[in-house]
This record gives C-alpha cells, sequence and structure tokens, in this order.
C-alpha cells in the first residue's frame, strides 16, 4: 500500500492573503485580531487541502519566521527589545529593526 506525505506547505496562502495582511498589520492599516484571523484562515485552508495526505507535518505554519517566533516563545531576545510588548509588537520590532 502507497502512502503519501508533505514536508511542509506553503503558509502565506494560495493568492499570499498573509503576506498582505502581514504587510497591512505593520502600516496600521488592520489590528492585531484581523491578522491572526487572517492567518487562522490560510492555516485552515492548508489543512483542508491536505486532508486527503496520510503523513503531514505540524507545527509550520509561523507568522513571519519560524526561529524569531520561538525566540520570542522562549523568551530569548537582546535585552534592548526587553520593554517592548511582548508577543507580535516585540517579534517584529526584533525582525524588523525597530528599538
Amino acid at each position: 500500500m502507497t502512502s503519501t506525505g508533505t514536508l511542509g506547505f506553503p503558509r502565506m496562502g494560495a493568492k499570499r492573503e498573509l503576506k498582505f495582511a502581514l504587510e497591512k498589520y505593520w502600516k496600521g492599516a488592520i489590528s492585531e485580531d484581523e491578522l491572526l484571523t487572517v492567518a487562522t484562515t490560510v492555516e485552515e485552508q492548508a489543512w483542508a487541502l491536505q486532508s486527503n495526505i496520510d503523513h503531514v507535518t505540524v507545527g509550520d505554519q509561523y507568522l513571519y519566521d519560524s526561529i524569531l517566533s520561538w525566540s520570542e516563545f522562549l523568551g530569548l531576545f537582546p535585552k534592548r527589545f526587553e520593554n517592548c510588548k511582548p508577543g507580535l509588537p516585540r517579534m517584529f520590532a526584533m525582525s524588523r529593526g525597530i528599538d
């Protein structure tokens, strides 16, 4: 019997919805909740597209960068960012070079 599997799945969405939502968030055009709604929708669509695959990877959905996300999750960040609001504000401040 043959089985199928994936080693990852594009996380930006079929029409790069997450990319555009990130850009809008950075410009202040949408809220964090709106960004997270787009991210959730894109992730749900990815799961649906992979529903007939036997083995799929998990934990490969990130808003921007996997290492950066884990750094924030584990509280590993440079001292100069300790006064940033935890979560997305600090994560994006680190990634985009905003002190």
